[in-house]
């Protein structure tokens, strides 16, 4: 049977747990859109195509690949970022592009949308910033080209860009007749492999004390389960990052808390930075991640378990999948290879659960005291999204079990997560919350996206710190530059079309919106608008600033 190229694409997406693709509707691109209205995929209409990206992204690290379509030019040009922080991230999304008729590309006409005698604009930006690019002029290849960039998207979590003419996109093809195999682009070194995971097994077996600091790739290779069997076999501890920050373990005894280099609580940070070995595995040992570089660990300590990549100290083995790492140990580490260490911490977060917390009446709210409240509101399961201040407030807060985090702490663009929030409702389980923290300065770059929240009527909890500006700038270099529009942001749900606003002050009623927050099912967002003073901000923080102010 014949379909069409849309038709085609959208069968492979859907094959591959995509129910919604994001975007926005331009001329190049409508055959598609067109198809969408009668097929089993939602498109889901964001307010400009870089929130689009950023939906795209959100949805992807929860159900493992997002799309996002777009038009020609405008459409193109204006997702970039979004799709820059995708790929220094590793997330897995597809990014479709109209095209004028494939007629256009050999004759070259001066058209709206497009640059004269530039067409390959949009491709050769696309180039850098993607695992693979093409544009589909040839009917008789566009099948396969698609089915080759699926597998290159999956096989190494990054984005793939896809240009397709507006005619191609009506053309006929044959429909897809096998399940895609990505398996054969995965890039790995069995024998390095091994020959890596057995000097790594010495390495630890030899040593009195290893600390493993598990990153974001674990979570896009969905390695969380095996990371955690390692650490509960081996008693070998483990420490939460910046980036990546392990959602799925911070429960659990063996974890130690979060560490950030200088940033990290005295007795965390003595206890990582005095271990024989340090293990990146699947981390970037980057600035923020350690701190802004006040990590004091020597080349002989770090251990870095980079997917291709293993390096210890002098010895560096290539081609090496981490999920053949994490086998590997898996497999071979021994039982209890760390013994149980007295002055190890235990679950050492900045906001840990509490009991008996109380809300003081009358009391203005500090930045300490929300994040100590938030971390009793927090629940199993819930979906969780931060955005650059109170990403690093985040950091420092103890997740509960089987949580889902996401935050662009990397690439760290203000504005992502609450984007992200929008593709993370509509990816989420039955049953689990949506909450989003923002700091007013990111959520001013987004915020459009509540009335998406609203249309769809999707029940996110937003919570906006409004602490009137860019604190983190302000902790670097204060000054005018850092003042933003003063927005009553609890009023926008009204204005934006649906949803509830409530304004917070004090601890008591913060203690009321969270009540109202508990078990919040919409229609629409709840936002949650909560005011601190400008320059209050938490020890961590604060570190992070003075050493950046110093770059």
């Amino acid at each position: 049977m014949q379909i069409t190229v849309a038709e085609y694409l959208l069968t492979r997406l859907k094959s591959l747990n995509v129910d919604h693709v994001f975007g926005i509707p331009g001329d190049f691109i409508l055959p598609l859109f067109e198809t969408m209205v009668d097929f089993d995929i939602e498109q889901i209409a964001a307010c400009n195509e870089l929130n689009a990206g950023y939906a795209a992204d959100g949805y992807a690290r929860l159900r493992g690949l997002g799309a996002a379509a777009v038009t020609y030019g405008p459409g193109s040009f204006s997702i970039v970022n979004a799709v820059a922080g995708a790929y220094a991230e590793e997330v897995p999304i597809v990014i479709i592009s109209g095209g004028p008729s494939t007629d256009a590309y050999e004759k070259r006409p001066v058209l709206h949308h497009l640059m004269l005698d530039k067409y390959e604009t949009s491709v050769n930006i696309f180039k850098n910033i993607t695992a693979y690019t093409a544009v589909l002029t040839d009917i008789d290849t566009a099948a396969q080209e698609i089915d080759k960039a699926l597998c290159i998207c999956l096989a190494e979590k990054r984005p793939v860009f896809l240009e397709i003419p507006s005619d191609i996109q009506r053309s006929l093809v044959d429909s897809p007749a096998d399940k895609l195999d990505y398996l054969a682009y995965i890039k790995t070194d069995k024998e390095a492999a091994r020959l890596a995971c057995t000097a790594l097994v010495e390495k630890i077996i030899s040593s009195e004390r290893t600390v493993i600091l598990p990153g974001h790739e674990i979570h896009r290779w969905g390695l969380q389960d095996k990371v955690r069997k390692i650490l509960e076999f081996t008693n070998i501890p483990a420490a939460s990052l910046f980036i990546g920050k392990a959602d799925y373990l911070e429960h659990q005894d063996n974890c130690i808390g979060s560490y950030q280099g200088a940033g990290s609580r005295k007795e965390v940070k003595d206890y990582v930075e005095s271990a024989d070995n340090v293990i990146f595995l699947g981390s970037v040992p980057s600035d923020f991640n350690l701190g802004g570089f006040t990590a004091e660990l020597s080349d002989q300590q770090a251990v870095i378990v980079w997917n291709e990549k293993v390096q210890m100290g002098a010895d560096t083995f290539n081609n090496v999948s981490i999920v053949d790492v994490v086998n590997e140990l898996l497999e071979r580490l021994p039982e209890s290879v760390m013994p149980a260490q007295s002055d190890a911490p235990v679950r050492c977060f900045s906001h840990v659960p509490d009991t008996s917390y109380q809300a003081k009446a009358e009391t203005a709210l500090t930045n300490k005291r929300f994040y100590d409240r938030l971390v009793n509101f927090l629940q199993a399961k819930d979906v969780v999204l931060a955005d650059a201040g109170c990403a690093i407030n985040i950091t420092h807060l103890q997740l509960p079990e089987e949580t889902d985090y996401i935050a662009s702490c990397y690439w760290a663009s203000i504005g992502m997560a609450f984007g992200a929030t929008l593709g993370a409702c509509l990816a989420a389980e039955k049953g689990q919350r949506v909450i989003a923290v923002e700091g007013d300065g990111s959520f001013q770059m987004t915020a459009q996206e509540l009335s998406s929240l609203a249309r769809y009527k999707l029940p996110a909890v937003v919570f906006v710190v409004n602490n009137k500006g860019y604190t983190a700038e302000r902790l670097i270099h204060d000054g005018p530059f850092n003042d933003i529009p003063e927005w009553r942001y609890h009023k926008l749900p009204e204005a934006f079309g649906g949803g509830e606003g409530i304004d917070v002050h004090t601890e008591e009623k913060l203690e009321a919106a969270m009540e109202r927050a508990e078990n919040y099912s919409g229609p629409g967002p709840l936002l949650i608008e909560v005011h601190v003073d400008p320059l209050d901000a938490s020890e961590a923080f604060k570190l992070m600033s003075e050493v950046l102010r110093t770059h």
